[in-house]
Parts: structure tokens; C-alpha cells; sequence
């Protein structure tokens, strides 16, 4: 977790910009969303890891899960490809797109400093990784451990939350990315 708020503080108050939805994003709650992040005031990493942490959950409560985490979802951020495996495995990966390639420039830092599963927070499932712009991260859940104690496994039905933060190699370039969805039904092998 240090050293997520480390790469976050690097881009400091870049996530303030964020912090502060328009109006009109707080009114129509969307299950896909994130921004590109630019201001130059910096902040220490425990303000905009606190920063973050808000933003993740008012997105997890605010969203409905009326979407599968299933198949392509398109942003001006990234693209971010799911699928579920047999066993309930829930793998995604994320392209950015050009638009954030050009923001952000090359290499790029990303990360899921928060996760939500029913409501409550999970540790997060993706750690950092930095790598060319072009590259697919990625990475899978099925298993977690609640924040604070307890763990529990992907059901479908369950409403999950994904919120990824990139700092980018350019001075003060950011954003965020989140899905809120459901797990869809686990594929069946065929035993024919």
C-alpha cells in the first residue's frame, strides 16, 4: 500500500481535480467511468491516498451493478476486457487508450489501490505495475480478504467495484478508471 500512495502522491493533487465531480456526474450514477487528472499543486500521499479512497467508495455506493462484468467496456481511459472461467476466476485486462497514451506519455504506472465487493472494501487485487503505455495490463480475482478480517469468494450476483489509478511518465499527468459490475454465471465445461 506504500508504495501506492507513493505513485499517487507523485502525481499529488492531480486526483483533487478528480475529487471534485461535476455536478452532473454525481446526478447520473455510470458503471464505467475515470478522467484524466491535471494540476500541479501536490499534496502529500496520505491526503491523496484519503483522497482516493473517498472517491472509490462514493462510486461503489452511488453505481448500480445493472451490468455483467463480461466482454469490452470502452472509456476514454482505458479499455478493459473481462472474462470468467469455469472455476469463477474473474480475469481483466486493461489497455489505454490513445488519447491516454498521449496524456500520459510512456512508461505508465498502474494500480487498484481500491476494490469493493457488497459494499465493503477488499484488499485490492492488483498491485503496481509500470510498463510501456502500450501494454495489456492485467490480472484476475476469485478469491479476497476483506479489509479488516474475513474473505469470501467471486459469486454472480455480486456487485463489484474496480478503480484503477495511473501516473503517468510525464510531469503531473494522471487518471483514474472504475467498473462497477456482476460477475456473470461461471461458464460450464462440457464433459460430451
Amino acid at each position: 500500500m506504500k508504495k501506492i500512495l507513493a505513485a499517487m502522491a507523485a502525481s499529488g493533487a492531480v486526483l483533487l481535480a478528480l475529487a471534485a465531480a461535476p455536478a452532473s456526474a454525481a446526478d447520473e450514477p455510470s458503471d464505467s467511468g475515470g478522467g484524466f487528472l491535471t494540476q500541479t499543486t501536490l499534496k502529500d500521499a496520505a491526503t491523496v491516498g484519503e483522497l482516493a479512497r473517498e472517491r472509490a467508495e462514493e462510486v461503489h455506493a452511488r453505481t448500480p451493478a445493472n451490468k455483467l462484468c463480461t466482454g469490452t467496456w470502452t472509456h476514454a481511459v482505458s479499455t478493459v476486457t473481462f472474462q470468467r472461467a469455469s472455476g469463477g476466476t474473474l480475469a481483466w485486462g486493461f489497455k489505454l487508450s490513445n488519447t491516454a497514451r498521449a496524456n500520459l506519455g510512456s512508461p505508465v504506472t498502474v494500480t487498484m489501490p481500491y476494490a469493493y465487493v457488497n459494499g465493503k472494501a477488499v484488499n485490492p487485487p492488483y498491485g503496481p505495475h509500470t510498463a510501456i503505455s502500450t501494454y495489456n495490463f492485467h490480472g484476475s480475482m476469485n478469491k479476497y480478504q476483506y479489509v479488516g478480517g474475513g474473505s469470501g469468494t467471486i459469486a454472480t450476483g455480486n456487485k463489484l467495484t474496480f478503480y484503477w489509478f495511473l501516473k503517468g511518465s510525464k510531469p503531473n499527468s494522471a487518471a483514474d478508471r472504475y467498473i462497477t459490475c456482476q460477475p456473470e454465471a461461471r461458464k460450464r465445461v462440457s464433459t460430451s
